[in-house]
């Protein structure tokens, strides 16, 4: 499962997001049933495991590049080389603060910009934008547009749907199913898919409604549930 809008419902700035307890009561349930229980987020993983803080579970941070291992973090191969590209990035971006309801958060390995809190999000989202294009460093970056933020991230063949097949495979499984809402989520999707057509799996991508959902996402979901109060009833009937 993703964290933000779908275990945890959206909050104007990430630190006031909190996990519903209902979710935790379950999902820690759920790991005394289940090979693998997994929260898979665009936050640092040391983030992920404090905010769920569930022993059982397997936490995998910054879009797939990060995982909590014997109490500690580990970042994927080769993803070190880009902690000076975010820091020049960030850097050279740090001007749109001068916006305000604008935010920048270093995420060491890759970077988000939210601009929720801005009085006029459409223009503060080209703002960024246009930013982004005139920075050396942040445009070498890949840059993914989110509900309200617009994250930057190493050009590298790793996403929430790597790390979704991965864990598939680690651990044999036969079946599961990924719950998500938002553009990087997508990835996820299409690996539970992926996996269904090519290992012994079956599985469904269950996407969480809001009126902020993106069209694309809809587009890869097999079900979709009404926020985070359904997530909940999701998870106790399973």
């Amino acid at each position: 499962t993703d964290i933000d809008g779908t275990i945890s419902k959206t909050a104007p700035t990430p630190q006031q997001a909190a996990v519903s307890p209902l979710c935790r009561q379950y999902l820690s349930a759920l790991c005394n049933h289940l090979a693998l229980v997994a929260a898979i987020s665009g936050r640092p993983v040391a983030e992920v495991k404090s905010m769920i803080n569930i022993d059982g579970m397997v936490y995998i941070g910054n879009h797939g590049l990060e995982r909590w291992s014997e109490g500690h973090s580990e970042f994927t191969k080769d993803v070190q080389d880009y902690f000076k590209v975010i820091e020049a990035a960030i850097e050279e971006l740090t001007p749109l603060l001068a916006m305000k309801g604008i935010s920048i958060d270093n995420k060491k390995v890759t970077a988000s910009i939210h601009y929720r809190l801005c009085h006029d999000p459409q223009s503060a989202e080209r703002h960024i934008l246009a930013m982004i294009e005139n920075s050396p460093h942040a445009r070498g970056l890949r840059t993914i547009q989110e509900r309200m933020a617009i994250d930057l991230i190493p050009p590298v063949k790793v996403n929430k749907g790597t790390a979704t097949l991965d864990l598939i495979q680690e651990y044999n499984l036969q079946g599961g199913v990924y719950l998500g809402d938002d553009l990087t989520d997508i990835d996820a999707f299409r690996a539970i898919h992926s996996a269904c057509r090519d290992l012994d799996f079956q599985g469904f991508a269950v996407g969480i409604t809001s009126q902020e959902m993106p069209e694309k996402l809809a587009e890869e979901t097999d079900f979709t549930l009404n926020g985070v109060n359904d997530v909940e009833r999701f998870l106790k009937w399973l």
